[in-house]
């Protein structure tokens, strides 16, 4: 094969060749703005759907995002121990056993919520910022500690506040309201997110018999 290219290349161009391409086609109109429109056209009643199925499932995604928020609470606070340690010091070391129990973690939550919900992707808007997040848990923050890079890591924190405003906006259109856990003051609601957070790190026994969950919890 390499010979038979060889040779190809090596053939000369006569001396009286002359290209004689194709004309190009004259006269043609391009697509009017009428016709884009129709090529990007969508259903109006579609995104109708996914306001009400989240709007009746609001319970489970806030439940969700709470979850996912408690892995970036977990990434942040112990990829701070590690920030700027020295290679084979006892915080790095410290931070690579953290990552390799972390990443399955985090991995096997996003199984779950789709084996759980298995038409979220369809059905739901909040499924591209639970995606965005999970990303930034996932990625992002180990990334940004690994390198103790300071830009990166504000870059992170910056990332999760778009998307948890995206979040808050699109809740507050179903007419929902923001839960108390999310943002805790109380020691009532900081000891309820500790407990939510408790859930999510934890993966479930698949030898024990399968409890009745509380709604949301993945």
């Amino acid at each position: 094969m390499t010979e038979s290219l060889a040779a190809q290349q090596e053939k000369p161009v006569p001396e009286n060749y002359t290209p004689n391409p194709k004309p190009r086609p004259k006269g043609l109109d391009g697509p009017t703005e009428a016709e884009f429109k129709a090529w990007n056209r969508k259903d109006p009643e579609g995104e109708k759907y996914l306001y009400k199925w989240d709007k009746s499932h609001l319970s489970d995604m806030l439940g969700y995002w709470e979850q996912m928020q408690c892995f970036r609470e977990k990434v942040k606070e112990e990829g701070q121990k590690a920030f700027g340690a020295e290679p084979g010091s006892p915080a790095e070391e410290q931070w690579f056993q953290f990552k390799r129990i972390f990443i399955n973690q985090v991995d096997g939550w996003q199984k779950r919520l789709f084996a759980e919900q298995p038409r979220i992707q369809e059905k739901s808007k909040f499924i591209g910022n639970f995606l965005e997040a999970h990303e930034l848990v996932m990625n992002g923050y180990p990334k940004a500690f690994n390198e103790s890079d300071t830009t990166e890591l504000e870059k992170a924190d910056a990332h999760w506040i778009i998307v948890e405003a995206k979040v808050k906006k699109y809740v507050k259109s179903l007419g929902g309201d923001w839960p108390s856990t999310l943002e805790p003051t109380s020691q009532k609601d900081i000891e309820k997110h500790a407990k939510v957070c408790e859930q999510a790190m934890r993966p479930p026994d698949r030898d024990k018999p399968k409890k009745k969950k509380r709604k949301g919890a993945i």
